[in-house]
């Protein structure tokens, strides 16, 4: 067994006191993220996929959460678990390249990242999070096996290639990069069998997952043409030409943005050193290449996506593409590195934490956005009465409509009722019709004309001569814990039970 050394037990110590303390102020939210809450509903199907994305992320949530005791805490402590675990094998990974020191920094400086920060505390956990954790392992476990070509290791990379895959889609991009890593310096691995066996072991894991697709006509693409259309019906032809440039340059600026805090961190340390160079050592170039594409080439991939299709490409795809930025800042840019060096890095390490953890404690405590403060224990109480009233104390068993209010409920009402996801106009796989006509539904959302659409949707589920009623506003209040108040309100349609 290995000694822990005194710089790693305060790596160790950080990513603890880091998680714990990310985990503290997300509790001052009210209620989940709406990822989250999505995340516990597709763990709830026991499918080999959802309406968006693969099935693993709702897996763990699912799990987790009840084994929690349904408490929001779950998906909390869940998130930082993730983060936790893709900085130790970021640091890991970067112990091949640089010393000691160095890697322990290149990991944690992610810390000032702002998908590690402001996005944590919006989000709590996703499919992104649990990439975030994925994707720094596949990198690891590849570069370790070509290293030493040891058949553990390639059967380990091919199962975490496997997750990654099951975790979300984007994880082909970081295939790209080690392809073409592979290409460029490593030929010979196409001639040995360890790369096999990995790809076998990967597509064995993902295997029911793909005769998942297959079998419901790759539903969960649907999603993700949906979410990158820009509107080409109504959209003028020059500017979807325009589009093809402007979405792509804009995805990578985000990227940039996003580890702004690790840059300027980095050039704080680097005028402590008074030194900073640019790595020209010709006999590394292989590792150049690594750290190159491993870093650059899935965020490059992505943003060309947008170029060729001309849809749009959100920021937030990107948040699984910079966990190696900190390691190709230490190995293109290095500096000079000592014991002190190490002490001055991690004073300002949790300096900068703690204006983050300050800043987001007071956005939470004057936050009047509903779903940070969300009155979820009035607005139950008041369903409950309405849904009762209507439907002649029927059970409320399913709630159908925008996201941002139908899981609330699955959540938060006593009765958790199952949540029929949207399917863009195609038959629910896991909904049963006959069930849903016999109980009766309860449709949500944020104006008359969508509500009204959502009900339209449902066509299938009701008989022809069922004619809805009139939408319902419904109105509530929203309240900082500084006493801020802001109106809202959303619309409801009640589909009693048929007989």
């Amino acid at each position: 067994m290995k000694k822990i050394t005194k710089e790693e037990k305060y790596f160790y110590l950080f990513l603890i006191i880091n998680s714990v303390l990310w985990t503290c102020v997300q509790l001052l939210r009210t209620s989940l993220s709406i990822d989250a809450m999505e995340a516990v509903t597709w763990g709830e199907l026991i499918s080999f996929g959802t309406n968006k994305h693969p099935p693993l992320s709702g897996w763990l949530m699912a799990g987790f959460y009840n084994l929690c005791g349904q408490h929001d805490f779950a998906a909390y402590i869940l998130g930082q678990i993730c983060i936790f675990t893709g900085l130790v094998f970021i640091y890991k990974l970067a112990k091949f390249f640089m010393s000691k020191e160095k890697a322990l920094c290149s990991s944690m400086i992610l810390t000032c990242c702002y998908y590690y920060t402001y996005i944590v505390f919006i989000d709590n956990f996703n499919c992104n999070y649990l990439s975030m954790a994925i994707w720094p392992a596949i990198a690891y476990y590849f570069y370790k096996s070509i290293k030493e070509n040891k058949l553990r290791d390639w059967i380990i990379f091919g199962i975490t290639s496997g997750l990654g895959v099951l975790a979300k889609y984007q994880v082909p991009f970081l295939f790209i990069a080690l392809f073409l890593y592979l290409l460029i310096c490593d030929r010979k691995q196409f001639k040995q069998k360890g790369i096999y066996i990995a790809v076998l072991s990967g597509l064995i894991v993902i295997l029911p997952h793909i005769m998942w697709l297959f079998k419901t006509n790759f539903f969960s693409f649907t999603y993700m043409t949906g979410r990158t259309e820009i509107g080409t019906h109504n959209t003028p032809k020059f500017l979807l030409a325009f589009a093809r440039i402007t979405f792509p340059v804009k995805f990578i600026l985000d990227q940039i943005l996003s580890v702004a805090g690790c840059i300027a961190l980095y050039l704080i340390l680097a005028l402590h050193a008074k030194n900073i160079s640019i790595n020209k050592d010709k006999n590394n170039f292989s590792d150049k290449v690594f750290l190159f594409c491993i870093t650059c080439i899935p965020a490059l991939a992505q943003g060309l996506m947008g170029a060729i299709t001309g849809n749009r490409v959100p920021g937030i795809w990107g948040s699984i593409m910079v966990s190696f930025v900190g390691i190709a800042l230490f190995y293109f840019f290095p500096i000079k590195f000592n014991e002190r060096s190490f002490k001055f890095f991690m004073k300002w390490i949790y300096i900068l934490m703690g204006l983050w953890l300050t800043a987001l404690s007071i956005f939470a405590f004057t936050q009047v956005k509903y779903p940070i403060s969300y009155p979820h224990k009035q607005i139950m109480t008041d369903f409950d009465k309405i849904w009762s009233e209507k439907t002649n104390n029927s059970q409320l068993k399913y709630v159908g409509g925008g996201i941002d209010y139908i899981f609330q409920f699955r959540l938060y009402n006593k009765q958790h009722p199952t949540a029929v996801l949207e399917t863009f106009g195609y038959k629910n796989p896991w909904a049963d019709h006959n069930d849903i006509l016999k109980s009766g539904m309860l449709i949500m959302d944020n104006t008359p004309e969508n509500t009204i659409n959502r009900v339209k949707e449902m066509v299938v589920l009701l008989p022809d001569t069922y004619t809805p009623d009139e939408p319902q506003e419904y109105k509530f209040t929203v309240k900082s814990k500084f006493g801020r108040t802001k109106e809202y309100s959303f619309y409801y349609i009640i589909i009693p039970p048929m007989k």
